[in-house]
């Protein structure tokens, strides 16, 4: 997919939200139909299942790639085939989806995307839309001539991927088939490399110093898309090519399908008897819903690469608490690491709410002061607890914005009144009061904020032994629910509908939106948080960032994931009672019921009740089982309390 220019949109905010829109395709303004192919210009361009797709024909695609291989000034080009597959990870709904766009051209260090038709129901899929018939153009297919015409035109190969062993096979083979092709560089890291973004950007530099044109980058789906996205601009090389298999295809190791396998649409068939193991989930169980989406979300209209302007930005919402009408000046540089008044405005206010937590807060705003040395910060703490001790630490910092709510407003209570404080900023980051901010981790979630224009960023939270915690969540549902009573945290590598959380590591690597996670940190874009308005005070504690991602997707803001950016979580931060294990359940069922109809009600609300019920064992487990049986119990659970009943 070629990547759109940006289009910038200025906000009340005070920053510039990248609006991406493709080449030949205008942004549309809120409340009109986007402009479909035809309208806009003649270019073979197609929506298949979510994917922006360039349909070509053989000769043109492979003149194309080696014009940009030739070429100069251009940025690189990143060149991928499409299959169902690719729909899986990258189309409407995949966990991938927009990722590839938040590397366009137009970023700093971007890739250019091209994509071609691979697959047999892509290609059928592109015929329906178009009444031609169009070619499919596999890396196995387009590999052999770019290399032979490579050769020719004396531009220069580097391989990245496969075994070092299969590296050696093909090497021997060039040496006899393609002995006047310029090989640079042969480059076989381990996937601990991959997953490590220092270790990428460090084997990035080094096939940067080979030089090549093109970069054969054969990591697999979709480890290889994402790691050219993100790594690709590095190394240097013109063109970069994510053709998964073709290092097997030519050390000789995978047979290629008969030619009437192909011509019967049945490569998926042939490959699946050559590696079961490896192939049958992606055929048999993943497969199928790609299909349906590629039926479903095929179009003439190509996907929006970037995030929507945001709607109304010069009117607040009733009840929002952020944003004042009259705007103040932003204030002088201040000294580094010192935080600013709540009177300026600031790039990222932090927004922090404690209870009981003077022996955690100190750590916090130390690693705040580091942050607040590259960029304009001030720091506003909502204090519930029952006594003075919170507020006398913090009063060590008198460049915290610090006070008592009068009450224990739970969590959501406790954000609206720290916002109220705040005042202006560009950004408000709402962090647990346990947390340690990792170094450079609020500039990196700033830069994603800017990038992809996104309402909300959130960061990787390690635990104190630095082990990543599976912080990132999916949208609460009904057989999801019941996945997790049944399983909890076994079989971690189930099928999405089948459970909330996200434990695949590869998750936790690379950027990608979200649906929703856990409410430790949260950096919250300042016109988004004008827009969507007060957290919801019905969630005292629990559920309550829940919905309020739900609001902001809804409002049409996407939430972004930031690998970039880490911080150290102590959990449990909140205190552990029996009463705090049934009112994190029954929240889920008033969250439950704030959105799903009155059916899918009462089947979320009895997957929860099993849960309970098959932990009764464990402590509080008891509690939540008997508060799920009836309402009446839920007041009995701990809520807003408006002013302090003692002072200790």
């Amino acid at each position: 997919m070629l990547l759109p220019k940006a289009l910038p949109t200025r906000i009340a905010s005070h920053r510039v939200v990248p609006q991406l829109t493709f080449p030949h395709r205008v942004a549309p303004r809120r409340g009109t139909a986007p402009l479909t192919l035809a309208a806009a210009s003649g270019e073979p361009w197609v929506n298949l299942g979510g994917v922006a797709v360039k349909l070509m024909e053989f000769d043109p695609a492979i003149e194309e790639i080696l014009d940009r291989a030739s070429g100069a000034g251009a940025p690189p080009l990143g060149v991928c085939s499409a299959n169902l597959d690719h729909i899986r990870h990258f189309g409407s709904g995949g966990r991938w989806a927009g990722t590839l766009e938040q590397s366009g051209p137009e970023q700093p260090g971007g890739v250019e995307w091209l994509t071609l038709i691979d697959g047999a129901p892509l290609a059928t899929e592109a015929r329906r839309l178009t009444s031609r018939n169009w070619p499919r153009l596999a890396g196995s297919d387009l590999v052999g001539p770019l290399l032979d015409e490579a050769g020719r035109r004396g531009l220069t190969v580097g391989f990245l991927g496969g075994s070092t062993e299969t590296q050696q096979l093909i090497r021997a083979k060039f040496e006899v088939e393609r002995p006047h092709l310029r090989v640079v560089g042969w480059w076989a890291p381990p996937r601990t490399t991959l997953g490590d973004h220092e270790a990428s950007r460090r084997l990035a530099a080094k096939i940067s110093e080979s030089a090549p044109d093109i970069l054969i980058v054969a990591l697999g789906k979709p480890r290889q898309e994402l790691w050219i996205s993100e790594h690709g601009a590095m190394t240097g090389a013109k063109v970069l090519m994510a053709f998964g298999a073709v290092v097997d295809f030519l050390a000789g190791h995978i047979r290629r399908a008969p030619s009437w396998v192909s011509s019967n649409s049945l490569e998926w068939a042939w490959r699946l008897a050559l590696e079961p193991r490896r192939l049958a989930r992606r055929y048999l169980v993943d497969g199928p819903e790609a299909y349906l989406r590629l039926r479903r979300d095929s179009s003439f209209t190509l996907p929006a690469a970037g995030q929507r302007q945001l709607p109304g930005a010069d009117t607040a919402p009733k009840g929002t608490s952020v944003h004042p009408a009259d705007v103040p000046e932003r204030e002088p540089s201040r000294a580094p690491g010192s935080f600013a008044p709540a009177s300026a405005t600031a790039e990222v206010a932090v927004v922090v709410v404690t209870y009981n937590n003077e022996d955690s807060i100190g750590p916090l705003i130390l690693s705040l002061r580091r942050e607040a040395r590259e960029q304009s910060m001030k720091v506003v703490v909502a204090d519930n607890s029952p006594n003075h001790r919170t507020i006398s630490e913090l009063a060590r910092h008198p460049d915290v914005i610090a006070f008592r709510t009068g009450g224990n407003l739970g969590y959501a209570g406790g954000i609206n009144a720290a916002l109220e404080a705040a005042g202006e900023a560009d950004a408000y980051l709402i962090l647990n009061p346990d947390l340690r901010v990792g170094e450079g981790a609020i500039n990196a979630m700033s830069r994603r904020l800017q990038q992809s224009g996104a309402g909300m960023v959130v960061p990787v939270l390690l635990d104190d032994d630095g082990t990543v915690y599976p912080s990132l969540r999916r949208e609460p549902g009904v057989l999801r629910a019941l996945g997790d009573a049944a399983l909890g945290s076994h079989l971690k590598r189930r099928p999405g509908w089948l459970s909330e959380m996200d434990f695949d590591e590869e998750s936790y690597q690379h950027g990608h939106q979200v649906e929703w996670a856990t409410g430790a940190a949260l950096l919250l874009d300042g016109g988004a948080a004008r827009l969507v308005g007060a957290w919801d005070e019905r969630f005292f504690l629990y559920s309550e960032e829940t919905d309020y991602c739900h609001r902001l997707r809804e409002a049409g803001f996407s939430i972004w994931f930031e690998p970039e950016a880490r911080m150290w979580h102590t959990r449990g931060g909140s205190g552990a009672s029996p009463q705090l294990v049934a009112l994190m359940s029954v929240n889920r069922v008033r969250y439950a019921e704030k959105y799903l109809g009155p059916a899918r009600l009462m089947a979320f609300r009895g997957a929860v009740l099993a849960a309970e019920v098959a932990r009764m064992g464990k402590p509080g487990h008891r509690d939540a089982a008997w508060a799920l049986t009836s309402r009446r119990r839920w007041n009995r659970l701990p809520h807003a309390v408006r002013a302090l009943e003692a002072e200790l």
